[in-house]
This record gives C-alpha cells, structure tokens and sequence, in this order.
C-alpha cells in the first residue's frame, strides 16, 4: 500500500484520513506526531489491515476510541492481535469486555504522543463515554458532532444531553478549530456554532431525537 497522503497537519501533528470503511463509510484517522513519528489509531473501523497498512511507516503508540459502536469497534481483534499498546476508553462505553482496555478516560486528561499533547474531552449523549480528542487545531469527534447536527440520538434525554455536550465542551474551543468526524466531510467549530444557533432560536418537539439536524426539525 503506497503512503496515505496528508489529509491536514500543524505545527507539531500530520492528519491521515482513510476510507471509508464498511457498510456505513467510516472514516478512519491516523494522528502522526512530527517529531517522533509516534501515531495514534482512532478507533477499529472496518478493514483495520488497510488502517495498519496506512500507518506503517509510523510507530504505532495508541489506539484511541471515540465511543463503541459496532461500526467503531469491528476491527477490535485485529488490531489487538497486531498491536502492543495501550487501547484508550470512557469506562461508561458499552464495550462488552473493558478488561481488554488499558487506560481508561474520564475527560480532562492530557495524552501524550511523542512531543504531542492530546486532550480528551468527554461529550456523553451519542454513548455515554462519547469522547473527543483535541490537539490544536484539530478535533477527533467520533460521532459527537457532524456538519449540520448533532450525532444520532435514542431518546431526547439522549438529544439534551449531547447538545449540552457540545454547546458547553465542543463550542468552548475555537471557532477555526477544524473537526474530523467519524463519518463524512470535516467541518469547524464556527460553521457548526452557527449552525445550531438556527436550532436553539426554535421550539422542537418535547420528544425530539434520532438523526436530528440544526437547520430543521
């Protein structure tokens, strides 16, 4: 497989983007730290080999989960089998077996990838250990938060929940903060902010959820 190219990078991070995957088009991410060639695997997406693949010539240093859906967790064995290091997680995630996770996340802890500082943020409502990962000016969402809406939600305490989560969490950072999403297009924080100011202005049904998007019921 020849190299992925760049997908985006700063000072200190190159960004890979590959697929999609599987049957619902996953994206996957490899975080590249500059100066050590350290990287970070987001989450086991379908066709984990075409993901190892695209991270050989790095030193794999972490698996990094977003949240655990099917669609984010399929690859999980392979990359067990062919990786020894630490798997990363929200112990409220509905992983079956969280024996099998080395670290697991709160929110607020600073992860370290070669000379890089990753943050993770936890943003319950998608999953309830939904957690993204920050390195300015990138933000691993997951399935927090898509262009045009929030993830998809079961239920409108699920829905408050998340829009709680990313209004309070995700909005705080800055608007050119530049969102990778588990699923389609990047976006920014200020684009998405401006969009969900459409949704906040509106009354909505008392039992909202699912695919919702800010610019409509």
């Amino acid at each position: 497989m020849a190299t992925p190219p760049t997908h985006a990078e700063s000072d200190s991070l190159i960004v890979r983007k590959l697929g999609p995957f599987g049957p619902i088009s996953n994206n996957a991410f490899i975080l590249i730290d500059k100066a050590t060639r350290q990287s970070a695997l987001i989450d086991a997406v379908p066709e984990p080999e075409q993901v190892l693949a695209g991270a050989a010539d790095t030193t794999v240093a972490m698996v990094l989960f977003t949240h655990s859906h099917h669609d984010h967790i399929d690859g999980f064995d392979t990359l067990d089998a062919a990786l020894d290091v630490p798997f990363y997680m929200h112990p409220e995630e509905p992983w079956a077996d969280h024996s099998r996770i080395q670290v697991h996340l709160q929110g607020g802890e600073r992860i370290t990838l070669g000379e890089t500082t990753l943050t993770a943020i936890h943003t319950p409502g998608h999953t309830p250990g939904s957690t993204c990962y920050y390195a300015p000016p990138f933000l691993i969402v997951g399935d927090t938060l898509f262009p045009g809406g929030p993830g998809h939600s079961r239920s409108n305490e699920a829905l408050q929940t998340l829009v709680q989560s990313i209004t309070e969490r995700i909005y705080a950072l800055p608007d050119e903060t530049l969102t990778f999403n588990g699923h389609g297009d990047d976006c920014t924080i200020g684009h998405s902010r401006a969009e969900q100011a459409v949704f906040a202005a509106r009354e909505h049904a008392p039992d909202l959820h699912g695919d919702v998007l800010w610019e409509r019921d």
